[in-house]
């Protein structure tokens, strides 16, 4: 009966060896594995830094572009004012010679209720497809 306990214990003993190496080695690969998955994040997470830093380039790009547009629209309106202020003056000038007839009244400073307006003119031009 000793024998037989000793044999039975002898068993089990060798088979939790076998058992603990196959869960060393299950272990191993787990450990390797996890290993590759963390190499593996960390390029993603280079990537990712990569690609945020080229959007964030490629926006600031785009927002000084449309920063410079706006400012060559404010002054290309500005300049258009200017240019059909001094045609309407040379138009009443030679109105006042009596070389033509008087001109529309017109407003250059952006009144809400003027009806020849030079902003009406640039709200038109806004409307353009």
């Amino acid at each position: 009966m000793t024998k037989e306990f000793e044999t039975e214990v002898s068993k089990l003993q060798q088979q939790a060896i076998i058992e603990n190496q196959a869960g060393r080695g299950e272990i191993d690969k787990l450990q390797h594995l996890l290993q590759l998955k963390d190499k593996e994040m960390n390029r993603v997470k280079k990537l990712a830094k990569n690609i945020l830093d080229e959007r964030t380039e490629v926006e600031r790009f785009f927002l000084d572009a449309l920063h410079q547009v706006k400012q060559q629209i404010l002054l290309s309106r500005k300049h258009y004012k200017q240019i059909a202020q001094d045609a309407f003056n040379v138009k009443m000038r030679k109105a006042y010679a009596g070389k033509t007839e008087y001109p529309l009244i017109r407003t250059f400073d952006g009144r809400e209720h003027s009806t020849n307006s030079v902003n009406q003119d640039l709200m038109e031009a806004e409307k353009w497809y």
